[in-house]
């Protein structure tokens, strides 16, 4: 490819706009040599990140600056690497893909429509496509003016579950999260990735969805995964050389980054994924700690414990519309060798002295 053809297919993969044989051209491009790898990596990082920023406090002339460095780093860097010659080509290319990839952010970033859930809500909202969805407590959608028009692409921090519009759509439904993207091939999916997880959480109810990982930290690959009905993906965020789960071929590139889950769910099952929409807290054998952040999200609350033990404890249960989180507090209590105190919004969970 030529560097013409290399600044359009870059661009148009950053902005998630690249079809499938474009996606597996700059692949191979960004996997043929370390210094493609290096510079994908940098100008794709810097676009994940000007995409959560607050629209209203947008300095568009230090977004620049900011990109500009980034992708533009010193010489010296290189010169163990490549011909200085070769350094001035590569670095002009990008030098041009920043200001077009500047460009397609500061003509976006007018239009973007930010919907957002406060903590110890739920919110549901039909998009132009027909496409339902449900924000859990925390969350936060993003998507542009024209979406339905000439794009179908939203923009998720948090959690959400989406029932795509029926009937055939010329343009592909795509939710980003800020390490992911999420292609729909059904019609019924959960989405979980709350900046503060330690894990991304993907889960299908009918239909099937692809997830890209467009970044691997250590080999710098592009990787896709397929998710059928009743399986649940989860990818737990961990350091290059970690421990890691290795489940399907399908996986090749992001093993080495994460420990990767798929999980076959019993259909009677699904509520502890998806129960949230209908008010409803699911634990199956989840550790106190994950117990805590859902409820903090739910109830609005502040959780402290006093000791690291207490985060392990196991627990399993269901609620229906309990208002309050003393309840779920006091049931707990009844099953583990917890106590509890609340001051104002903060809740001190300790051991029984019993």
């Amino acid at each position: 490819m030529d560097n013409e053809e290399i600044k359009l297919l870059l661009v148009k993969y950053i902005t998630r706009e690249a079809d499938e044989s474009e996606i597996d051209r700059i692949r191979d491009w960004v996997n043929a040599h370390p210094e493609n790898e290096q510079y994908f990596a940098q100008l794709y990082e810097t676009w994940q990140n000007m995409l959560y920023l607050n629209p209203e406090a947008i300095n568009r002339e230090k977004a620049f600056n900011n990109f500009s460095a980034v992708t533009l780093p010193p010489p010296s860097k290189y010169r163990q690497l490549v011909k200085w010659s070769k350094v001035a080509a590569v670095i002009a290319l990008f030098g041009v893909l920043s200001v077009l990839l500047i460009k397609h952010y500061t003509q976006n970033i007018e239009s973007v429509r930010q919907v957002s859930v406060n903590k110890g809500a739920t919110k549901k909202m039909v998009l132009a496509d027909g496409t339902l969805v449900w924000l859990n407590a925390g969350s936060k959608l993003n998507y542009n003016t024209d979406f339905g028009k000439k794009n179908r692409t939203v923009y998720l921090e948090g959690e959400a579950f989406f029932e795509i519009a029926s009937g055939k759509k010329p343009i592909p439904f795509i939710v980003n999260t800020k390490n992911y993207t999420i292609r729909d091939i059904g019609t019924k999916f959960n989405l979980k990735a709350y900046p503060n997880d330690p894990f991304f959480e993907t889960t299908v109810v009918k239909g099937e969805v692809s997830v890209e990982g467009n970044v691997n930290s250590s080999a710098r690959e592009m990787s896709r995964i397929y998710v059928k009905p009743r399986q649940v993906l989860r990818i737990y965020y961990q350091q290059q050389n970690e421990k890691y789960t290795y489940k399907t071929d399908d996986l090749q590139g992001l093993k080495n980054l994460n420990e990767i889950q798929v999980l076959q769910v019993d259909s009677a099952k699904m509520d502890k994924y998806d129960g949230w929409k209908q008010n409803l807290l699911v634990f199956d054998g989840n550790t106190l700690e994950e117990i805590a952040k859902v409820l903090e999200r739910r109830y609005n609350v502040k959780i402290i414990m006093d000791d690291a033990g207490l985060q392990n404890i196991k627990y399993s249960g269901s609620f229906r519309s309990v208002a309050s989180v003393n309840k779920v507090l006091d049931l707990i209590k009844g099953n583990t060798d917890i106590d509890y105190t609340i001051t104002d919004n903060t809740i001190t969970i300790t051991k029984s002295n019993n």
